[in-house]
C-alpha cells in the first residue's frame, strides 16, 4: 500500500512547485504590465549595450583604458539611435507635408467608390455613415497625432539614452562579478552568457535583413515612380524589427500612396510585388536565419509577439524576441530540471542537454579579462573548506 502510494507522494511536490512558479510568473507580468514604461527603455537599452559589447573588448583588447572603450561603446550606441530618430522624423515629416497634396484625389475616389457601391446596390445612407467613421482628415489627424506626442517621446528617448549611459558604464568591468556568479550559480551565468550571445546575433540578423529588403523595396516604388520613396523604406526598415507581420504594416502607407498618387493597377502591381519580395524575406529566409540564430520556432516566434505587445505596449514588438530569450535564459536554461522546455520554444537539442548553442560562440572577455581564481587556490588563502554534512 505504500510502496504503491510512494510515486504520487514523490510527485506531488513537483505539481506544487510548479503552481507556485506559475503564480509567481503571473505576478511578474503584472508588475511589469504596470511598470512597463521603465522596463522598456531599460530592456532595449540593456540589449543595445550587450551588442556593442564585442567592439569594447576588441578596444580592451588594443589595450584601451576600459572606461574609455565602454564610452566609445556608447557613443555608438547613441549615433545608431540618433540616426534611426532622424530618420523617422524626416520621413514622418515628409509624408504629413504631401499628404493634403492629394486630398482632390482622395475626393474623387470617394466619387467613384460611391457610385460603384450605389450601382452594387448600398445605399446612400450606410456610405455616408462609413463617411463619418472615417474620412481623409481624420487619416491625416491620426498620423499628425503621432507626432503631437513630442512630451512622451522626449521623455522615452531621453530615458532610453540615460539608461544607455549607466549600462556601459556599469558594464565596462565585469570580470569579479562574473567570476563570482559562475561559482555561485554556473548554470546562471551559462545561461546569461547564452542570451547575450542571441541577442547580439538577433539585432544584427535583423539589421542585415531590414536594411536589405528596405533597398529591394524602394527599387520596386521607384520603378513604379510612387512619390517618398525614401520615407517609405525608411518605414520598411525599421518596420522590419517587427516579426511576422512587420512587413504588412510598412506596405499599407505606400499602398495608399500608390492609389492616390497613380492608380488602382500601380497599387495592386505595388502590393504583389511588396509581397512576393517581403513574404520570401521575411516569411521563408529570414524565420530560418533567425531561428538558428536565437534558438525561437516561428509559432514560438508570433506568440511572443503578441504577448509581449499586450504587456509591454507597440515597443513589445520590437522586443518580443530579445524578451522572450530573457526569460528563457533566467527561467528554463538556467535550470537543469526545466531545460527541456527550450525544446517546444524551439531550441536544438544539444543546447538544451548542455544549455549552451551547438554552434562555437566565441570567447567572450577571454582575452581582454583575467581569468576567475581557481576554486583550489582561492581555498588553500583563505584556509580549509569546512566540512559539509
Amino acid at each position: 500500500m505504500t510502496a504503491a502510494r510512494a510515486p504520487e507522494q514523490a510527485g506531488a511536490p513537483d505539481g506544487i512547485r510548479m503552481l507556485y512558479a506559475g503564480a509567481a510568473i503571473v505576478a511578474c507580468l503584472a508588475g511589469i504590465y504596470f511598470i512597463r514604461d521603465v522596463i522598456s527603455p531599460v530592456f532595449l537599452a540593456m540589449t543595445l549595450v550587450v551588442t556593442v559589447r564585442p567592439l569594447v573588448l576588441w578596444l580592451n583588447e588594443r589595450r584601451v583604458p576600459k572606461f574609455l572603450s565602454a564610452l566609445i561603446g556608447m557613443l555608438v550606441v547613441f549615433l545608431v539611435l540618433l540616426a534611426i530618430l532622424f530618420a523617422v522624423v524626416v520621413a514622418l515629416s515628409q509624408f504629413v507635408a504631401a499628404m493634403p497634396s492629394y486630398a482632390d484625389q482622395f475626393n474623387e475616389l470617394y466619387t467613384q467608390a460611391s457610385t460603384q457601391l450605389m450601382a452594387w446596390g448600398v445605399s446612400q445612407e450606410m456610405i455616408t455613415q462609413w463617411v463619418t467613421t472615417f474620412d481623409y482628415t481624420r487619416l491625416l489627424g491620426y498620423v499628425t497625432g503621432v507626432m503631437t506626442q513630442v512630451g512622451f517621446w522626449a521623455t522615452f528617448i531621453g530615458s532610453l539614452f540615460l539608461f544607455v549611459a549607466f549600462i556601459a558604464i556599469d558594464l565596462s568591468d565585469t570580470t569579479e562579478r562574473r567570476a563570482k556568479l559562475a561559482v555561485l550559480r554556473p548554470n546562471l551565468a551559462a545561461a546569461l552568457l547564452d542570451f547575450s550571445w542571441r541577442v547580439r546575433r538577433y539585432w544584427v540578423v535583423n539589421t542585415i535583413f531590414g536594411l536589405a529588403v528596405a533597398l529591394i523595396n524602394m527599387g520596386i516604388l521607384a520603378w513604379l515612380q510612387i512619390p517618398l520613396v525614401l520615407t517609405w523604406g525608411i518605414l520598411s526598415f525599421v518596420t522590419a524589427y517587427i516579426p511576422n507581420i512587420g512587413f504588412i504594416i510598412g506596405m499599407v502607407p505606400p499602398a495608399l500612396m500608390a492609389l492616390l498618387a497613380r492608380d488602382v493597377q500601380t497599387m495592386v502591381i505595388m502590393v504583389a510585388a511588396y509581397v512576393v519580395v517581403n513574404f520570401i524575406a521575411s516569411m521563408v529566409i529570414q524565420p530560418k536565419v533567425t531561428g538558428d540564430a536565437v534558438g525561437l520556432n516561428i509559432t514560438t516566434t508570433f506568440i511572443s509577439l503578441v504577448f509581449w505587445a499586450l504587456i509591454i505596449g507597440p515597443l513589445g514588438a520590437i522586443l518580443a524576441v530579445p524578451l522572450t530569450l530573457f526569460f528563457k535564459a533566467v527561467l528554463f536554461d538556467a535550470d537543469p530540471r526545466t531545460r527541456w522546455v527550450s525544446v517546444f520554444l524551439g531550441g536544438n537539442l544539444d543546447d538544451v542537454a548542455t544549455g549552451e548553442p551547438a554552434e562555437e560562440k566565441p570567447a567572450e572577455e577571454s582575452e581582454s579579462e583575467p581569468e576567475p581564481e581557481p576554486e583550489s587556490e582561492r581555498a588553500s588563502e583563505d584556509g580549509p573548506e569546512p566540512e559539509r554534512s
